[in-house]
């Protein structure tokens, strides 16, 4: 991957032996920058963005700093150096930081970001009431390696920074300011008035990770996206210690808030075309993927309740060591609504994503602009061979969402929510799966479908799919028969055949079944069967049900 893709990063510092018995270190830093393929990291791919380790004093780089106050922010810049940025950029910052404080706090409710007494990197004495952003060259910040740990900053848009591990209520924001990194290949040059002191130039612009627009030169577009963003980890961590205390929430929700205060930037397509592939796995397992788990939390802002996330924070800061889909089931128990119900209406919205999404009406999709989302991939390593024969077994742990493409799932001790989506002539109908009898029907259909995906998920404990090993009466399908497979159902399971018989009462054949489903393959129906009125039953005794071969 050769694109710069945009990512809320998480660094751990400070691990223990404690790490490779599953636990999480204990020091983290959140930053939201941009960074050649994350994921997959190849260092040859991508240019390393330097600590710009200066040879003088943070104060040598700098002359004179200025302050510009709005009603909640002190804000800190230059217009010399290497920190320079320029009123435009300066005016836009403090409109956005009202904007997206008057979102977080007064629309969702969130607990309002507080700040320290003196900035970060200009040391400047903050004024009683204000939050403090400094708008810097964050790769000549003070003290890098006390921000970033061992790890480079490859791109930083912008940072949340507690200076007090212990108590993260009050934090800084820096903001980098000219959206450019400084590369490995960058002219070195020294202050005009100290040549003594040299600084390696910030040069690489930042990019939009879809259309590949500079942010340097769009730097209005990269303000706003990063402001929303960053100011929401201010308000997150006035409920939880993240260095303690991770979770996968303070990306995926921080995504989507930068989403909907900022819906014509689209900049997080690129963190949901990471994490899609991911797809199967726990949402709680997703750290490094975090950042794409966005649509959950659109999912809760454009169907549940806009101030939803206030109540799941309020959650985390009274269970801190509980995990997201405890916090969401908790949440979702008090409204009186069925958790594991309202997570399956989300894994259906989700898989509409992309080219899928033209198979259902607009008001399906999990957010308005979804048909631009990536395309999820859906398991098709099961495929059907013999439709009688189970072709997997669905995966039923906690807070997972997984899809198959075909194939005959075995549902006897399923815990979860299931459904499928039957696609024809490019639309799809959604069945929803209460019993294996319901399973059983979608399989006898699914070769006049042009194609069929079952949509597996589950939050909390859940509930098993029902098993049902008798019904009413016997079914062949589809009635008449013209082509396809020919399935009967549901079969009863203390038999293990059936037999077909012509209107003569002469038996055509028997077959062998396994479960509650048969299925006959084209070519043998044709081989066996001349057009006609055919009577089937369950072993060799029992009422026969009628049937019709059109040909």
């Amino acid at each position: 991957m050769k694109r710069l893709v945009a990512i809320s990063f998480v660094i751990l510092l400070a691990c223990t032996e404690a790490f490779a018995h599953g636990r999480n270190c204990a020091t983290a830093n959140l930053f939201n920058h941009k960074q050649y393929g994350r994921g997959s990291l190849q260092a040859s791919a991508k240019p390393v963005a330097l600590f710009n380790i200066a040879n003088c004093s943070p104060e040598a780089y700098y002359n004179k700093v200025l302050s510009k106050k709005t009603e909640h922010f002190q804000i800190f810049y230059t217009l010399d150096g290497p920190h320079a940025t320029q009123k435009a950029f300066v005016d836009s910052v403090a409109a956005n930081l009202e904007r997206a404080y008057k979102f977080h706090v007064t629309e969702v409710g969130m607990r309002k970001p507080l700040g320290h007494k003196k900035s970060y990197h200009y040391q400047e004495d903050v004024e009683d009431g204000l939050y403090p952003v400094e708008i810097i060259d964050i790769d000549m910040a003070r003290n890098p390696r006390n921000l970033f740990g061992d790890e480079t900053c490859r791109g930083c848009f912008g940072l949340t920074y507690p200076q007090n591990t212990n108590n993260t209520d009050t934090t800084d924001l820096l903001i980098d300011n000219d959206f450019k990194y400084t590369s490995s290949m960058g002219n070195r040059k020294s202050m005009t008035s100290n040549s003594q002191c040299t600084y390696i130039e910030a040069s690489v612009p930042l990019t939009q990770q879809i259309t590949g627009d500079d942010f340097s030169k769009h730097w209005d577009k990269a303000i706003r996206i990063t402001i929303f963003h960053e100011l929401y980890h201010a308000c997150q961590l006035r409920y939880l210690n993240m260095y303690y205390n991770r979770t996968v929430w303070f990306e995926a929700s921080a995504v989507g808030v930068e989403e909907i205060g900022n819906p014509d930037v689209n900049d997080y397509f690129g963190y949901i075309a990471n994490t899609f592939p991911q797809i199967g796995k726990p949402f709680n397992d997703l750290d490094t993927f975090a950042y794409g788990l966005s649509p959950l939390y659109l999912y809760f802002y454009n169907n549940i309740e806009k101030k939803f996330d206030k109540e799941i924070w309020t959650n985390f800061s009274k269970n801190p060591n509980k995990t997201l889909d405890v916090q969401i089931s908790n949440y979702l128990s008090k409204k009186k609504m069925d958790a594991d119900s309202v997570f399956h209406d989300f894994a259906v919205r989700l898989s509409f994503s992309g080219e899928r999404s033209s198979a259902v009406s607009k008001s399906q999709w999990v957010h308005n602009d979804e048909n631009k989302w990536a395309t999820i991939n859906f398991d098709s390593t099961h495929s059907i061979t013999t439709l009688y024969e189970h072709d997997f077994v669905p995966d039923t742990t906690k807070f997972l969402i997984s899809y198959y493409s075909g194939g005959n799932p075995n549902l006897t001790n399923y815990k979860g929510e299931a459904s499928a989506a039957i696609y024809r002539k490019g639309k799809a109908t959604i069945v929803p799966i209460k019993t294996t009898n319901t399973a059983d029907s979608i399989l006898g259909t699914m070769s006049s479908a042009d194609s069929t995906i079952w949509i597996f998920s589950r939050l909390g404990e859940g509930d098993y799919v029902e098993t049902v090993t008798k019904s009413g009466k016997l079914k062949a399908y589809p009635i008449p028969w013209r082509e396809g497979s020919l399935c009967f159902s549901p079969l009863p399971r203390d038999k293990d055949y059936i037999e077909i018989r012509n209107r003569r009462g002469a038996i055509v054949m028997q077959e062998k079944y396994l479960g509650t489903l048969l299925c006959i393959e084209e070519n043998k129906v044709r081989e066996k069967m001349v057009p006609g009125v055919y009577w089937f039953r369950a072993g060799n005794s029992g009422k026969a049900e009628k049937f019709i071969i059109i040909y």
